[in-house]
This record gives C-alpha cells, sequence and structure tokens, in this order.
C-alpha cells in the first residue's frame, strides 16, 4: 500500500500575463477563466462558477447538507457544539463534509472532482502536466493563484481547516486549522486496505504557494477503537455546459 499521509492533517486556453506584485518583488501571472456564472443549489444558495480547461468550478465552498456541527455520533451525540463562531465560519468558509457525504451531496449536473479533475485546474494555473501527477507539495505558485478572487483567477479556494483526530491522543475529533490551510476532498480512490479507503487531496495553505497532492484514510480509527470520518472542504465541478 502507498503511503498513506495523515494530515498535521492548458493554462493556454486563459489568459496569462503579467499581474499582481508579490511581497518579494516577484510577480504573479495573471490568469483569467474562461468563463463565469452561478448557479443556484435546491436550498435556495447561489454559488460563482469559473471555467477552466472545459470544466465549470464552484467558485465558493459547498454548504449544503448537514452542518458539521449538527452531525451526531453512533450513540446521538453532537460532535461539535452549535456555537455562534461554528455558525460563523460555515457561513463564511463554506461546510466540511466526511467523503461520502461529499460524493453523495453534489447537486444534479455536478460532481466532486476526480485527482484528474483537479491535475486539469492546476496546468491550467500554469503547472505542467509531469507535475501534477507528483506526490507532496508542487507547482508553485499555484496555491496563490487558487486563492484570489475575481480579480485574479476567481478560483477563492479558502483556508478553510479540516476536522480530523487529534494527533496527540487520538481520542476526540478536532476543528484544526483554519486560516492556516485549505483542505479539499478529491473523489478518487487510491487503494482500499485493511486500513480502509485511501483517497486523493488537495490542500493550500500559507506555508508554500503550491498545492499539495497526497492521500489520506477517509476514516480513521481512534485508540478506542471507535470510526471516525474525516471531514474537508468541497468544491463540486461539471463539464462546461
Amino acid at each position: 500500500m502507498k503511503r498513506v499521509i495523515y494530515m498535521a492533517c492548458c493554462a493556454a486556453l486563459c489568459m496569462l500575463n503579467m499581474g499582481c506584485e508579490k511581497d518579494d518583488g516577484s510577480v504573479l501571472p495573471q490568469i483569467k477563466p474562461e468563463a463565469t456564472g452561478t448557479f443556484t443549489d435546491a436550498d435556495g444558495t447561489e454559488y460563482p462558477w469559473v471555467r477552466y480547461n472545459g470544466l465549470d468550478w464552484m467558485a465558493a465552498n459547498y454548504k449544503g447538507g448537514t452542518p458539521y456541527y449538527e452531525i451526531t455520533d453512533e450513540w446521538g451525540f453532537a460532535l461539535f457544539a452549535a456555537t455562534e463562531e461554528a455558525i460563523a465560519n460555515v457561513e463564511t468558509y463554506g461546510n466540511l463534509y466526511s467523503y461520502d457525504d461529499a460524493v453523495n451531496l453534489a447537486p444534479e449536473g455536478w460532481r466532486l472532482p476526480t485527482d484528474e479533475d483537479w491535475q486539469k485546474l492546476e496546468q491550467a494555473m500554469g503547472m505542467d502536466a509531469a507535475t501534477t501527477g507528483q506526490i507532496g507539495w508542487r507547482g508553485t505558485p499555484a496555491g496563490e493563484l487558487l486563492q484570489q478572487d475575481e480579480s485574479g483567477s476567481g478560483m477563492h479556494m479558502l483556508l478553510s481547516g479540516c476536522i480530523s483526530l487529534q494527533a496527540s491522543s487520538m481520542v476526540s475529533l478536532t476543528f484544526r486549522y483554519l486560516h492556516v490551510f485549505g483542505y479539499y476532498w478529491s473523489s478518487t480512490l487510491e487503494e482500499t486496505s485493511a486500513e480502509g479507503r485511501v483517497a486523493y487531496y488537495r490542500r493550500i495553505g500559507t506555508i508554500h504557494s503550491g498545492v499539495e497532492r497526497n492521500l489520506t484514510l477517509t476514516e480513521e480509527q481512534a485508540y478506542s477503537n471507535s470510526t471516525n470520518n474525516r471531514y474537508m472542504s468541497v468544491r463540486y465541478v461539471r463539464d462546461a455546459q
């Protein structure tokens, strides 16, 4: 089994010009989508979308389904308190989802992006095809470009954190890394073993201007032998309409 990384939990179709200057004096390429629009889901929530390499990407983190702070464990106890902060975080940064919910909650016509879909997006940000297939942090400055709002790439990917077992105890689920990292599911499962399902994901953050492509278990085994889902952000994608 390939190494499972636990979380410490063609640009040719785009306009590629010189643009935003960084603090170190270097200049980010200016990348603009092929098309833009909006989509309204069954709950009445409107999401902007941007088009890259023939795919429409939601340009906001999905919010549908049960908010993470209302999810209960097998005994019916809430995993997290519905505090004002938690409610505000979902409104601002979107919801966090288990792998299964991420797959199953896609609105009609949309899907959870495959690992290949993510690689196409990364190529639109200027990453070469060989690099997109690598594991780990790669593709500077694609991570910065993906975080840009409509003045840049329009993807507006957020540092929305994740929910996973606390590494120090492996007992309780913890909401972590808000404003530090954003973790995003792909639908692609690498393999299934006795340890469980292993899926590709993407991570962006403040420590690297690239994008991390890696593998993670979709569920974690606590010391108590209970099984706990990992929860990450979701961007849905569809073939260009």
